[in-house]
């Protein structure tokens, strides 16, 4: 088969069409100051590409379909992320597509009726003013998100760790306590300790693990420190002392 100029432009306009996806995806996840999952923008890429072939070879047969799968493209960079985060990603995502005419479809048939028009602003302005609220009582800019992994004797286990810079929460050795969710179980008991604060003093039980490691500019550090088990928002928690702050 022949390399012809048609396959060329065909070729040109998959990469180039999945290259802005990717830019969009990471725009969103920067905009967010949320970590991006590779597997998920790669799996959305794939389906991305997939779709465009589609709709150059069937597009009328794929048609029907149209609005439905540009959804379930836009959702999959973010799929593994919770769902309020993912819903803003995504809005952020079809936004940045929409006003740089990626979807310039959508937006001709939606400018054919103003009264479509104003209702998608006003749902636009009440999606942002949920983000807002969101973020006023759920987003903390203190609160930073690493790899973590933890191993034991006998298995590894890796997590999303969030680093809370108000944290220093220390053994009498000076040793940080990580603090794990309640439902993950590694690590030998080790003692117990008590917590002091302005309203309570209680008792906790730490563990030991063979090893802690945060992965920090893309390489995993080794960190000594103990476990704690308790009702927290993430799967690991942690100090900024952890990272040298």
């Amino acid at each position: 088969m022949l390399y012809t100029n048609a396959m060329k432009y065909i070729e040109l306009l998959v990469i180039t069409n999945i290259l802005i996806h990717v830019c969009f995806v990471r725009i969103a996840y920067y905009l967010l100051r949320i970590k991006p999952n590779t597997i998920a923008i790669s799996i959305s890429c794939l389906l991305d590409g997939v779709y465009l072939l589609l709709y150059i070879f069937i597009p009328y047969q794929i048609e029907p379909y149209r609005y439905l799968l540009i959804m379930i493209i836009s959702l999959s960079p973010f799929i593994t992320k919770r769902p309020t985060k993912a819903l803003f990603l995504c809005l952020i995502y079809l936004m940045l597509n929409f006003t740089l005419g990626g979807s310039a479809g959508i937006l001709y048939k939606m400018m054919n009726h103003f009264s479509v028009v104003l209702i998608c602003l006003g749902c636009i302005l009440v999606l942002f003013a949920c983000y807002a609220i969101y973020k006023k009582f759920h987003f903390r800019p203190d609160v930073l998100e690493y790899e973590v992994m933890i191993e034991d004797e006998n298995r590894t286990i890796y997590l999303s760790g969030f680093c809370d810079t108000g944290n220093f929460l220390t053994t009498d050795e000076n040793i940080p306590i990580v603090f794990l969710k309640r439902n993950i179980h590694i690590g030998q008991y080790y003692k117990t300790i008590t917590i002091s604060s302005l309203s309570t003093h209680k008792k906790i039980p730490i563990f030991a693990v063979k090893s802690f490691k945060i992965k920090i500019k893309n390489k995993y550090v080794q960190k000594d420190v103990y476990l704690a088990y308790g009702d927290i928002a993430f799967n690991v928690m942690f100090g900024s002392n952890l990272l040298g702050g």
